[in-house]
């Protein structure tokens, strides 16, 4: 019976995310939220009466913008783009409301960074180096195994948090999201095994259609 009403759908949509960011001695720096996409798959599995367990498998593009102050500070209008491989486990209460169900849901997810993009409107610089207006992002656990001289380092790869949502979902198809997203872990990387002072987690929330098949 449970296998009956189990339902596989698929969902799109856009995200705002942004990060937040303390240097060594806890100040913040100023950045700004950055739109991405959301593609994703989704299980619904009951488990009693309106409650049921939504896993789903999910790609996010999240990042972040600097007006001023981006890569070591030399780069204005800084863009990064950074992209994840999500899995969130979400409880869903979906009471029986109109012509469909209202979608109440929360829990937690696990993620990792695989790559993304940076640009800014002048040649940012390391030191004396110039590296140019674009590069790669890349996700390294120690700060010291770096990459290409215009690589950007965004932080350690795994990323774990809480999801938080609420829609409506038409004739037990058509459904509308909001969601938020708060990071939990501190994605700053170590340096040779030596814990680095200072914070960067992910944050955000964003709007999605889903279909149940």
């Amino acid at each position: 019976m449970a296998n009956a009403q189990t339902k596989f759908g698929i969902k799109a949509g856009v995200n705002f995310t942004n990060v937040i960011m303390k240097d060594e001695n806890g100040n913040k720096t100023n950045t700004q939220s950055m739109p991405g996409i959301l593609l994703g798959l989704t299980v619904d599995i009951p488990v009693a009466g309106d409650f049921y367990i939504q896993p789903a498998a999910q790609y996010s593009r999240k990042g972040y913008k600097q007006e001023t102050g981006g890569f070591y500070g030399s780069a204005t209008n800084f863009k990064v783009n950074a992209s994840y491989i999500e899995v969130p486990i979400n409880l869903l209460y979906k009471p029986h409301l109109g012509t469909g169900n209202l979608l109440l849901g929360a829990g937690p997810y696990i993620g990792y960074g695989t790559g993304g993009n940076w640009k800014s409107e002048n040649d940012a610089a390391i030191g004396d180096m110039i590296v140019g207006k674009k590069g790669d992002v890349i996700f390294k656990n120690n700060a010291m195994d770096g990459g290409d001289i215009n690589s950007y380092l965004y932080g350690k790869p795994l990323d774990y948090g809480l999801n938080f949502l609420a829609g409506y979902e038409f004739f037990n198809k058509l459904s509308v999201q909001l969601g938020a997203q708060v990071g939990l872990a501190n994605l700053q990387p170590h340096t040779d095994g030596v814990t680095r002072e200072g914070k960067l987690k992910n944050s955000g929330f964003g709007i999605s259609l889903g279909y149940k098949f």
